[in-house]
Order: structure tokens, then sequence, then C-alpha cells
């Protein structure tokens, strides 16, 4: 896979190979969608399979020698029946899981000298299979790299954090957002791809998550209300009753990502006070309205207020 932005922690990751002095552990740290778990494994491919002869292993996930570890389903597949890739699961990695890894680590790598281990996300350790881990960042088994990705790094144990280089990944600029994305969705046309760019924030897998919810309905009826206002509710009705529904759960999220960012873009333009107000209240309603389970329909009918308060500054502009 080619890689957008993070040149710094390729080349600190590549001069680490180079001097045959590379740190048993790492974390890989920073917001959720930015390549961190494709970083990880081509950092490991390079430890474990350094002349690519068994590169179909690795991209099909079945490298002996390249662990992961990650929440398991609730329900694990009958036997002989395939794993469900959207099954609900477990809220944490288990104590039990690591335990099982560090068994598997007694025995020596079978395809070369070294070893890695992912753990996808490091933050969502029980607190036993927290300590476990340490045990083995601590003592770790010749040839074992560890390599733990973490959305919020500052909630693993200290110990951990201590016992571990940090690799920290920033959002993406617009132009790496742009590559990235054509790449991933080369049928996309380039407003598709502008929009799923200001979606993702600087984050190619939050925009990708976006990819294929027919947002562009979204985006025009936004667009209706920063333009034209929407003095019947109309707009508003219509938002209501599409996005409130269980099933519209991901468009109605991508609707809150999005208002806060065409909102900022008319404060911008503008440079109304009001219309950074009208900003800085959609972006706090934007992170209550999921965590705080907010009604649906009243938090679109109080975003779309906002957008329609901007009217006044894009008519002034014009």
């Amino acid at each position: 896979m080619k890689f957008y932005g993070h040149d710094e922690n390729r080349l600190h990751v590549e001069r680490s190979l180079a001097s045959g002095r590379l740190h048993h552990g790492w974390i890989l740290a920073g917001p959720r969608g930015l390549g961190k778990a494709h970083f990880a494994l081509e950092f490991a491919r390079l430890l474990v399979d350094p002349e690519d002869r068994h590169r179909n292993l690795i991209e099909h996930r079945t490298h002996p020698d390249i662990i992961r570890i990650q929440r398991l389903a609730k329900e694990a597949p009958k036997d002989g029946e395939e794993a469900d890739p959207n099954a609900e699961l477990k809220r944490s990695i288990t104590i039990d899981q690591i335990r099982d890894v560090q068994h598997a680590l007694t025995t020596r790598p079978s395809l070369g000298s070294k070893r890695a281990v992912i753990i996808d996300a490091a933050d969502d350790l029980e607190r036993g299979g927290a300590n476990a881990l340490l045990k083995s960042l601590e003592e770790p088994p010749v040839g074992t790299y560890f390599f733990l990705i973490s959305h919020a790094s500052d909630r693993l144990l200290p110990t951990i954090r201590s016992r571990c280089q940090m690799l920290r990944f920033d959002p993406l600029s617009s132009a790496e957002m742009a590559s990235a994305l054509r790449q991933a969705v080369p049928e996309a046309s380039e407003r598709q791809i502008e929009l799923l760019a200001a979606t993702g924030n600087g984050s190619p897998g939050q925009a990708l998550d976006y990819a294929d919810l027919d947002f562009d309905e979204i985006e025009t009826a936004i667009q209706r209300m920063v333009e034209k206002g929407d003095p019947t509710n109309k707009i508003r009705h219509g938002l209501a009753e599409s996005l409130s529904t269980k099933s519209a759960q991901a468009r109605y999220e991508a609707f809150l990502r999005y208002v806060p960012i065409s909102i900022a873009k008319e404060a911008r333009a503008s440079g109304a006070i009001s219309a950074v107000e009208a900003f800085q209240d959609a972006d706090r309603l934007a992170q209550r309205a999921v965590a705080q389970s907010l009604d649906k329909q009243a938090v679109i009918f109080q975003m779309g207020s906002l957008l329609a308060s901007l009217r006044p500054h894009k008519h002034g502009a014009e």
C-alpha cells in the first residue's frame, strides 16, 4: 500500500531498522483513521520479511510471524462458518488473549529470526490484559517486537508508555488527503473527493467511512440552508425524516461532522463574529449529540438553525 504523509515517522523507522538497534516496543499514537494500522503492518513486514518473499501471506493476514491482537466477536462463529466482519465485538481485549500470545512467543519464529505483535488498539486492553502485556514489554522474548496502535495514548498505563518508543501521527494535509482518497476511491469525481476530504478532516479512514453514504444529497441541503436559509423548515423536516432512523446512523454522524466544517468555511469568508459563534455552537453540539444520545430530530433542527443563521452574512458578501 502507498502511504501519504507521516514522512518523519517513515524516516525514523527506516533509520532504526538500518541501525540494527531497533527498540522492542512502539506506540503508534494519533486520532482514528490516519493509517496507523497500515503503517504498523508495513513496519512489521520490513522487520520479519525484509526480502519481500512472503508478501502474499502478509496481505492475506496469514504470515505466522505477524500476530495481530484485536477485540473478538461477542459470538464466535460456529464450526465451519467464516467470521462475520461486521459482527458486534467484545468491549475489551482480554487477558486470555494476551496470555495466548505469550504462550505462542515461547516458540521460535517460523519463517525468519524476528516476530511482530500488533495490538489494535492498545486502548481496548482490559486492565488485566494491560498488566500482562507489561510483563512482556519488560522482558521481551528475543526477536519479538511489539506495535501498539493507540487512539488515546494518554490513557495507556504510564509503565507501558515508558517502555515503548512513541510515533505520533498527525492529520494529513489537504493535498495528502486528496491523493490518498483518489487512490482509495478512483471512481469518485473531484467534487466527491473534495467533499470526502472536508468531511474526513485530515483522516482518510474517517473520510472513507462516508464514501458509500450518498452524502451529496445531505451536502446539497446544507448548502441550500447556507445560501437561502430555511424559512418554512422544509429542508430541516426532510433531513430530520431521512437521518433520524436507526439505519441512517452513519449518515447522521456524517451530517454532524460536516455542518461545523461548512459553518467554519463561511465564518472564514465573512469574518463575522456571529458566524464564528455559530461554528462554536455547532462544533459543541456535534460532539455532544452522539456521546449523550441527544434527540436526533432536535439536533438536526438546531444544526439547521445555525446554518440558516449564516444567510445574512452570505447575502451581505454578494
